[in-house]
């Protein structure tokens, strides 16, 4: 394995600072480890940071960019009998997160940012223990979207809400987390209330998925409307990407024993709240990291279960990846921006 591979690495410098490389192919497999050729790579909020210096600061070298990819199995380690040639995979987005608890080891391997080359290359080397079987029924494109923003909303609403039929769920906007938080709530048998400030992402919402209870954030209210909707009782799991006010005024609208997974700081990255109404409440506030790759199999299987199928916005190439961001940043987008390989 000699040739040249095509791959897009960030400095951290900005957007434009995107650039299109050639790396070597790696020389030889270890033992454990798997050669993947690169179908398609999602794009994440995450990555918007990265490439801005604001996670992790500047890199110098650059690293490979993104974190979520999907792909062919081309050749195997010695030692590999999770996986063979012709398996179609996706990765978990820690290289060594394999089941368990988050530690400081663990967070060190995550792909993409911290200084960790990530998978928007034409071919990757992975732990074999860090990957998973794409789901029959999806597509490539598909496939990619379930590594972070999949695993994010799977483990908000299951894992860690623990989600119960008839309960329930509050998403925020139309974003990648948020419309995999939506899918994956009423697949699991719970009612989804989702705010939007687009009239036309809501139609839309409620069209290909079929929620009813579609609230508008501008209004400052918005809480009262939802325990409206929840006949005063309020919500029991929210997928909160926002934070900072918004994840005050989600507080307001939730029910006693709430679980309220913390994923983003859209809004702010400071939050000032009433511990009060957290207390008497007994409202669960718990910050999602991703997961596991034991999870990240669950997600995949339970999708293959129920069908589910990840909402695609667009599809750009490897040339346009620059534009990719763009898009992304724009917030024009409803689910997820993807590049194909």
């Amino acid at each position: 394995m000699n040739n040249k591979l095509q791959c897009i690495v960030t400095d951290g410098q900005g957007i434009d600072n995107l650039a299109l490389v050639e790396k070597p192919e790696p020389a030889a497999l270890s033992d454990n480890d798997v050669l993947v050729e690169v179908k398609a790579v999602s794009l994440n909020y995450r990555d918007l940071l990265v490439a801005k210096g604001l996670y992790g600061g500047a890199y110098d070298p650059p690293i490979i960019a993104c974190s979520d990819m999907s792909g062919t199995v081309l050749e195997v380690g010695k030692k590999v009998t999770s996986l063979r040639a012709a398996d179609k995979v996706i990765n978990s987005p820690f290289r060594s997160w394999l089941t368990g608890k988050m530690d400081s080891r663990i967070i060190r391997t995550f792909v993409g940012g911290l200084g960790v080359d990530g998978v928007l290359i034409k071919k990757l080397v992975y732990p074999a223990s860090a990957l998973v079987k794409m789901p029959e029924h999806l597509s490539f494109e598909e496939g990619s979207t379930l590594t972070i923003a999949g695993l994010t909303a799977w483990a908000a609403v299951m894992t860690h809400g623990k989600v119960q039929p008839g309960e329930w769920v509050l998403v925020h906007g139309t974003g990648g987390v948020s419309i995999f938080g939506a899918q994956i709530a009423k697949m699991a048998g719970a009612k989804v209330i989702l705010t939007t400030s687009s009239d036309q992402k809501a139609e839309l919402v409620k069209e290909k998925l079929g929620i009813k209870h579609i609230v508008d954030y501008r209004n400052e209210d918005w809480p009262k409307q939802v325990r409206d909707i929840t006949d005063g009782a309020g919500v029991d799991v929210v997928v909160e990407i926002a934070g900072g006010e918004t994840l005050a005024r989600s507080i307001k609208a939730c029910n006693y024993s709430a679980r309220i997974g913390i994923i983003g700081i859209l809004d702010d990255t400071y939050s000032k709240f009433k511990l009060f109404d957290v207390i008497t409440k007994q409202i669960t506030l718990r910050g999602i990291f991703m997961e596991s790759t034991a999870e990240l199999n669950a997600l995949a299987r339970f999708s293959e279960k129920h069908q589910l199928h990840p909402w695609i916005d667009k599809v750009f190439t490897l040339e346009k990846t620059v534009e990719a961001y763009k898009y992304l940043e724009s917030q024009k987008h409803i689910g997820k921006v993807l590049i194909g390989l």
